[in-house]
């Protein structure tokens, strides 16, 4: 009996095993196919083709217009070819185009990717080899699989083999190029049914999120690429695009993005990268060299990484659609934005929001890299990583204006004004020289601060400036500007595209506008544009302009081919410092929702903020209504208001808030991230406390924000 069991049993088990490999080979066959079926209907299309006809050439496969030796680094002309291919396959496999199933468009598409696989053009810039191109044919390719005709198998394999051979490891890059290599691993495994590439592929789409003090995600939620450069924006779109992209793919299958990955992606998208975007504009600042681009800040069409999340994480829809409806166009700007304040202690960063407007700050340090003008791009970025700030309203204050941009007039930034701007020591990855730049937030409101020093080309200017930034109204300080440059130095204000409506500007409590074409140079108490009120508390020489401004695409990105000059009518605001100036100081407040006389007026009279130190040891300033007092002390100092005393032994940012509410909180951080302990005095009242900040043993959070909550003792 036990003879005859024993191989039966085995048999059984082996039968057994075998159905399970079967159906686990078949589950993964079904899963190539629902991938590619979710592929389809992502990039589903119904292109018009009757122009691009014209130029084929139907005896080789090429197009006649087409310059296939280029090897330019942007707008790479040889791509086009690959863009028409793709549209003639989904012309012809779309049922709703005139030609689908036409046998006369399918020989076209098999002759030009042969003529493509032949001619095998190449890019100096290795983005369109191992991204633009694989990416394309793997979407065509996968379409083709639904044709009446397909693609011939040996010409599919052969285009699959280079892929594989050219298109780059993505292991081997980090953040969004990652990323993007990955995913046509993916549409070259779901192809060739390979499990093993695929599993790989995935496992670099989704290795990329996490936090890292490298390139990627980092640990105060900002995004950096190309080194320590801060990139929410560009680099940012792109790893959420792909991220987003291969997550709908993935869901309900075994390779959906794991939950902690989903947490990471969803807290960027909602607390740092659509809070940089008003209404459907991203501030200029925060997307690297891509600003110089025609069209690129207007991100309304970043809607669909939101509406992708409404499905992937369903815990925040409803923030995502306002976030859709806002990118859209159907709601304002202001439609469900919440209060809040971050300063982004990685990445030199600060970003204040409010319903009514939003207000940053894009610093460098040592720490960082200057914003870059690789590939001729962004070309007089120079001093845009100076301190710059962005004002918005409605987002499309500053749209287009960076050709006819005066770029030594940044908003926000003290500079000389040379004659041309220079460019960093190098286009990629250029560090700042500041050891002090950083800033003290509770997550509603914060200080920044930032010690500009610069002695490259002729520069040889510095200043200590900060920010003070309240509900209302935002108090910009600066001191200690000093400079041997030959040119003379302004801090600038603002310099954005002038409203419909002449900018109104008082002195000495006479109201005047200014018509187009006008400019003055001379004291100004307070000033009006756009809904935008700029007081100025502490006088000084200011300089106002309405005029039209010209200048052209081309000269700012010499990959866009725009020559002709445009003209775009221009408001600017700032302080003239002179040459050669010596401890210079500047104060103003911008005050958003401020649009008449009356506004503004009663503003200034209600004396609602008031500075209490403005010098090259001590910037500070009390909100009234807030029970709030912030400053940043550059060295050891005492700052005393009435009855109310804070004295420290080191240099640091703090807040110290409810003062008379009985429950006092302070704030505290170090701009200058040393990793020394801070010791902090403060005394209301004859009542004292002193707390000893030690800022976190790991220098990541050298930069974070600590609280402490306290109770005062008798003296």
């Amino acid at each position: 009996m036990k003879t005859y069991c024993l191989p039966l049993i085995i048999l059984l088990i082996a039968i057994c095993s075998g159905k399970q490999a079967y159906a686990e080979s078949t589950a993964n066959n079904d899963e190539f196919e629902t991938l590619m079926q979710k592929i389809r209907k992502d990039f589903a299309a119904n292109p018009s083709i009757d122009k691009i006809l014209k130029e084929y050439n139907d005896k080789d496969g090429s197009f006649a217009d087409v310059d296939y030796a280029s090897i330019q680094r942007t707008n790479w002309p040889p791509l086009v070819h690959i863009d028409r291919i793709y549209d003639f396959v989904f012309a012809y496999t779309n049922p709703q185009n005139k030609y689908y199933k036409d046998n006369a468009l399918y020989e076209k598409i098999v002759k030009g990717l042969e003529f493509w696989h032949q001619r095998n053009p190449w890019c100096h810039n290795w983005w369109y080899n191992q991204i633009a191109e694989p990416q394309k044919l793997g979407v065509l390719l996968i379409q083709m699989r639904t044709g009446a005709r397909q693609t011939p198998a040996d010409l599919e394999k052969r285009i699959l083999d280079r892929i594989r051979t050219d298109g780059g490891d993505p292991a081997k890059w980090t953040g969004a190029n990652r990323t993007d290599i990955a995913l046509h691993w993916i549409y070259r495994s779901c192809l060739s049914r390979n499990e093993a590439d695929l599993k790989k592929a995935l496992e670099n789409v989704y290795n990329p999120i996490v936090y890292t003090t490298e390139e990627g995600f980092q640990y105060d939620n900002s995004y950096f690429q190309h080194g320590r450069q801060l990139y929410i924006g560009g680099y940012g779109d792109e790893i959420l695009k792909g991220i987003t992209q291969v997550a709908m793919y993935t869901k309900g299958t075994q390779y959906a993005l794991p939950k902690d990955k989903l947490d990471i992606v969803s807290k960027f998208m909602r607390e740092t990268y659509y809070r940089t975007i008003r209404g459907q504009y991203m501030l200029f600042d925060a997307m690297g060299r891509s600003v110089s681009r025609p069209g690129v800040p207007n991100k309304s069409a970043t809607a669909l990484f939101a509406s992708r999340m409404i499905e992937l994480d369903p815990q925040h829809k409803d923030e995502y659609k306002a976030i859709v409806e806002r990118l859209q166009g159907k709601k304002p700007a202001e439609y469900q934005v919440t209060p809040s304040h971050t300063h982004y202690f990685k990445g030199d960063y600060t970003l204040h929001v409010r319903p009514a407007y939003t207000f940053d700050v894009r610093m460098t340090s040592t720490r960082t890299s200057r914003l870059e003008y690789g590939n001729g791009e962004n070309l007089k970025t120079y001093f845009v990583s100076d301190g710059c700030t962005n004002i918005v309203r409605r987002g499309n204050e500053y749209d287009g204006i960076f050709p006819v941009w005066n770029w030594t007039r940044i908003p926000g930034v003290t500079a000389p004004q040379l004659d041309s701007i220079p460019f960093a020591i190098s286009d990629w990855q250029t560090p700042g020289t500041s050891t002090f730049a950083g800033g003290v937030s509770d997550s509603l409101y914060g200080a920044t601060a930032y010690v500009y020093t610069d002695n490259y080309k002729g520069i040889n200017t510095g200043a200590h400036k900060a920010w003070f930034f309240f509900d209302d109204e935002v108090v910009c300080l600066g001191s200690g500007i000093s400079s041997t440059s030959e040119s003379e130095v302004q801090t600038t204000v603002n310099q954005c595209l002038a409203s419909t409506d002449e900018p109104l500007y008082a002195y000495d409590e006479q109201v005047s506008s200014l018509s187009l074409g006008q400019e003055r140079s001379a004291g100004i108490d307070w000033a009006v544009h756009d809904n935008i009120g700029y007081l100025f508390p502490e006088g000084g020489k200011i300089f106002i302009s309405h005029k039209n401004q010209s200048g052209n695409w081309y000269a700012i990105n010499n990959s866009v081919n725009r020559k002709e000059n445009i003209q775009k009518k221009v408001f600017t605001i700032g302080f003239e410092h002179g040459k050669h100036p010596q401890n210079a100081t500047y104060a103003y407040i911008v005050v958003p929702g401020k649009g008449t006389a009356s506004e503004m007026q009663a503003y200034q009279k209600a004396d609602n903020v008031r500075i209490l130190s403005n010098t090259k040891q001590i910037q500070a300033v009390c909100n009234r209504s807030l029970n709030l007092y912030q400053a940043i002390f550059y060295q050891p100092g005492e700052l005393a208001d009435g009855n109310f005393k804070v004295k420290t032994d080191k240099p640091c940012a703090l807040m110290v808030k409810k003062i008379s509410g009985g429950k006092p909180v302070l704030h505290v951080a170090d701009p200058g991230q040393t990793g020394q302990s801070i010791r902090i005095d403060i005394t209301v009242s004859g009542k004292k406390y002193s707390i000893e900040h030690h800022p976190s043993t790991d220098p990541i959070y050298a930069g974070a924000t600590t609280a402490y909550n306290f109770q005062f003792t008798e003296n």
